[in-house]
Parts: C-alpha cells; sequence; structure tokens
C-alpha cells in the first residue's frame, strides 16, 4: 500500500513537466485563437471597407456616363437657344470633372484608392486613354457654354454618340472586375483564416483540453481516495468507516438483520516499534491489512481508526458469527510468519447491536470496552461485550 502511495505521489510529481508543457500549450493555442479571430474581425472590417470603396468607384464610374449624355443634351438645348440650360450644363461639367479627378486620384467623393493598374493602361493609353478622352470632352463642353462654339458642339456630341460611351462602359466593367475579383480574394483568405481558427479550436480541445480534463479527473479520483483512506495500508479511514459504520445501522434496522463490531488492537504495538524501527512496524500494519481483508466477507468493512487500531464492521453477523470470525482473524495473525516479519498478537474487543443502541457510538463503545477487558487479561485473546438492558441501565445510573 506504501509503495502505491509512492506510486500516486510520483505520478504527480512526474505529471508536472507534462502539465506544464499542456498549460503552455494551451496559453499558446488561446493566444493563436485571439489572434486568428483579431484577424477574421480586421479582415472582414477590410472587406467592408473594400467593398465600399468599390461600389463608390463603380457609381462614380457608371454616373460619368449619365453626365455625358446630360452634357450632350444640355449643349443642344442650349445650341437651340434655352439659356436656361447654361448654368446646369457648367454643372454637369465641373461635377464630371471632379469626379475623374476622384476616379483617377483617390481623392473626393468617398474614394480612397487611386486607379488599380488594371484600369491605368485604359485611362492614360496614349491619344486613345480614357482620362484624355475625357478632359477632351469636358473643354470642348466648358467652351461651347461658355463662347457658342459651334466646332466644339460638334465635337461634344460626336464624342458623346460614338467613341465616350463606349470607353466609358468599358471603364465601368474594368472596375467591376476588379471589384469582384477582389472580393473572390478576400472572400477564400476569411474562409482560410476561419478553417485555421476552427483547427486551432478542434486542435486546443483534442490535445489540450481532453489530457488537462483527464488528468484532473485522475487528480480529483486520487484526492478523493485520499481523503476517505489511510495513506500507509490503504484502509477507509476513521472519517469514511464513520459514514459507512451510521449507514449500516440504518440498514440494519430497516431489514431487522444483525450487525457486529470488531475493534482490534495489535499487542505491544510500540515495543515492535522501539525495537525492530518504525519501517518494519509500517510493514507489519500493511500485512495485518492485507490478512484481514483477504480473511473477510464481500461486503464486510475494515478501517484505521488509530494508530494501531482498526475497527470491523460485520453486516449479517450475530455474536456468535462475530466471534467466529474474530477467533479465526486473532490466530491467522499470531500464526503468520511472511515476509520475514516478527511475530504479533492482536487483543479483539467484539459488540453486536441491540435495540437499545442509539447510534454506532455506543456500538462503538460496547466494543472499545471489550477490548480494554482482553487487553487486561494478557492481549491475544477476543471478548465480547454484550449490551445492557435499557431497565437495568437506567437502575444503575439513578443508584
Amino acid at each position: 500500500m506504501e509503495s502505491a502511495r509512492a506510486t500516486g505521489e510520483g505520478e504527480v510529481t512526474a505529471d508536472r513537466p507534462v502539465v506544464s508543457r499542456l498549460t503552455a500549450g494551451y496559453v499558446i493555442a488561446l493566444t493563436l485563437i485571439a489572434f486568428l479571430s483579431g484577424g477574421a474581425h480586421l479582415l472582414l472590417d477590410h472587406v467592408i471597407a473594400e467593398q465600399h470603396d468599390a461600389a463608390t468607384i463603380i457609381n462614380v464610374a457608371g454616373r460619368q456616363r449619365m453626365l455625358s449624355q446630360r452634357i450632350a443634351l444640355l449643349s443642344t438645348d442650349l445650341r437651340q437657344g434655352d439659356e436656361s440650360a447654361r448654368q446646369p450644363l457648367l454643372d454637369a461639367i465641373g461635377l464630371m470633372r471632379q469626379s475623374q479627378d476622384a476616379l483617377v486620384h483617390g481623392k473626393g467623393l468617398g474614394i480612397t484608392n487611386p486607379l488599380p493598374p488594371e484600369a491605368r493602361s485604359h485611362y492614360f493609353d496614349g491619344r486613345t486613354g480614357l482620362d484624355l478622352a475625357v478632359r477632351t470632352f469636358l473643354g470642348e463642353a466648358e467652351r461651347f457654354a461658355i463662347n457658342r462654339d459651334e466646332l466644339a458642339y460638334q465635337r461634344v456630341h460626336s464624342a458623346a454618340r460614338s467613341t465616350l460611351l463606349p470607353t466609358l462602359d468599358h471603364a465601368v466593367g474594368i472596375f467591376e472586375a476588379k471589384a469582384n475579383g477582389r472580393t473572390h480574394w478576400l472572400q477564400q483568405a476569411q474562409q482560410v483564416v476561419m478553417a485555421i481558427l476552427l483547427t486551432t479550436v478542434l486542435a486546443t480541445m483534442v490535445l489540450i483540453f481532453r489530457p488537462l480534463v483527464t488528468r484532473l479527473r485522475r487528480y480529483v479520483g486520487r484526492l478523493f481516495d485520499l481523503a476517505r483512506s489511510d495513506s500507509l495500508t490503504g484502509l477507509p479511514n476513521r472519517r469514511f468507516l464513520v459514514d459507512a459504520g451510521e449507514a449500516a445501522i440504518i440498514q440494519a434496522r430497516r431489514d431487522g438483520a444483525d450487525l457486529s463490531c470488531l475493534m482490534v488492537d495489535l499487542d505491544h504495538f510500540t515495543a515492535i516499534n522501539d525495537r525492530y524501527g518504525r519501517a518494519t512496524g509500517d510493514a507489519i500494519l500493511i500485512r495485518f491489512a492485507d490478512i484481514v481483508q483477504t480473511t473477510l466477507r464481500q461486503g464486510d468493512l475494515i478501517g484505521r481508526t488509530g494508530g494501531e487500531e482498526f475497527t470491523i464492521l460485520l453486516p449479517g453477523a450475530g455474536e456468535a458469527g462475530a466471534l467466529l470470525v474474530a477467533e479465526k482473524l486473532r490466530s491467522l495473525l499470531e500464526s503468520d510468519r511472511s515476509d520475514g516479519l516478527p511475530a504479533f498478537t492482536t487483543s479483539i474487543g467484539v459488540s453486536s447491536l441491540s435495540g437499545d443502541d442509539r447510534g454506532l457510538t455506543d456500538l462503538l463503545s460496547r466494543a472499545d470496552a471489550a477490548l480494554y477487558v482482553a487487553k487486561g487479561l494478557g492481549r491475544n485473546r477476543v471478548r465480547f461485550e454484550a449490551a445492557r438492558p435499557s431497565s437495568l441501565y437506567g437502575a444503575v445510573h439513578m443508584a
């Protein structure tokens, strides 16, 4: 039993580096989860920002088409003598120029990014570039709005009907394709981050949480065993025996069954310790526990209730049966010569449950009294202490 205790303590000590590694892994995993969660949040924010910027660019680029047609229509109205079209024409020219600057340079109208590389060649491809075409169109429209220049009017209408509108449509297509590709890439990146996050959580559960829970369960079980058992012999301790004894009395009275108690004391144990040493004394206690547990029936209960004192509960055993068990144990222990240990004997006090017993204390008190008599008569013997009738017990105390 001592070796089992040493093994248990050794396991706890040996597990400390493992627990430390698991704890470190747990902290690292939580840090990684937090990092990935933060990354996923930032990525989502970036996706939202990208989508907002892309939507703004597409909206402004699409509006350029509408503005080019509005400028052409207002120019026609002005040419036909409608002076009220002049200011709206100039306003449309100014808005289209502002929009062009925002698209090209990435400033204004809610646009934060300049032209992407895919669009720059379309906007600045020499004489056929869209930027030059738009600015030329706006220049001619402005010259017509101010000076009523007929040539400028013809150039505005020619561009609006033929070259400018398809080029503006193509620009919108470039921005839409760019936005779709960017969104697809961001979606894939988000899926990768989420997959890594879920894999990390799963790995944390399998590789860290599960081993920690397993070890915690083992330690809790070990602590429970230590709390209810004697560390040397492995037998139940006094607290556990008292709880079990009270339950056994309730069960015996419910079933109308017998219940007996044996109080066992190793004779001259202090002298054995003094002569042979504490290690030998501990070995004798362990040997005593092994012999008794081998001899008792299933359902019988033994506990270490003192240094060399043990208590045995025998459910279903009356006086006669308890005395037989006690004498058998005494004889076996006296004759045991195994493990090279010195001979030892025991004194045993016996009591049986009576109807007047108020609880386990009365049963134990009589067994203890019987043990005291056995030791007083020279030890290495069994004695029984019967319950006193309640009327006689009361008369004695009144006297």
